[in-house]
């Protein structure tokens, strides 16, 4: 029986079949693989059509070549696929980390700008009076009241600080105290017991005196407040012996 040739077409099929995978899995070289699966494939085709037809020998060369060139063909395309994937994929995070970046500038310039307005309101309460009124206490001297019974005059400098003009009495709220008692105010003729309801206009001040009747010797205590606060806010307070 006389042998068959084998299929030079096979043959060649199979060794670029071979080709083909090994340089479809080495980067760089795999964007040359294309061209060797093609004529791998097609060699592969023609040498099984020639040995299914008993011309030829090598039917498993030619299989064999076909299969190759078709898992380098499978292997290139998944190559390419995956790059463009991660290529994508860069693009993607590259562009949503830019708004991101942008974001994340904006919210710190505005938690900035927020901080810094903060720190305006802050100062600006500070630098604003704590009251419309400012009063101190200069001083505390005794003497006797019409009906010569001892008297505590307490001298005040009241400074009205607000948008319109009033009075000592009508913005304070001055009280002395002996032993923690409160003592009545009293009228005599040592000082001027009127001029504390004279009205003060705004950013003037003016010097009052206001005679309390003492109920003995013991210190006496000066507390002034705002007439109408809330908070019961001290503005002045000052404790005076009388020995």
């Amino acid at each position: 029986m006389e042998k068959k040739p084998t299929s030079g077409l096979a043959v060649t099929g199979l060794v670029l079949g071979i080709i083909a995978v090994f340089s479809a899995f080495v980067p760089l070289l795999n964007l040359l693989s294309f061209p060797f699966v093609l004529l791998a494939i097609i060699f592969g085709i023609i040498g099984l059509v020639q040995t299914m037809k008993g011309a030829k020998a090598g039917k498993g060369l030619a299989i064999a070549g076909l299969v190759l060139g078709v898992l380098a063909l499978l292997v290139t395309a998944a190559m390419y696929s995956g790059g463009s994937s991660q290529g994508a994929s860069a693009d993607a995070a590259a562009g949503a980390s830019a708004p991101a970046a942008e974001q994340a500038q904006g919210s710190a310039g505005g938690a900035a700008d927020a901080a810094g307005s903060a720190d305006a309101a802050a100062e600006a309460q500070q630098n604003e009076p704590a009251s419309d009124y400012a009063v101190t206490i200069d001083g505390c001297r005794v003497t006797e009241d019409y009906a010569g019974a001892p008297v505590a005059v307490v001298t005040y400098t009241f400074t009205n600080n607000s948008e319109k003009a009033t009075s000592f009495a009508v913005a304070l709220r001055p009280q002395a105290f002996q032993d923690g008692v409160e003592l009545n105010t009293a009228i005599g003729s040592d000082w001027d017991s009127e001029k504390y309801m004279k009205d003060v206009k705004p950013g003037s001040s003016s010097t009052v005196e206001i005679g309390y009747n003492l109920e003995g010797e013991s210190d006496v205590t000066v507390e002034v407040t705002e007439l109408f606060s809330f908070d019961e806010m001290l503005l002045a307070e000052q404790t005076f012996s009388l020995k």
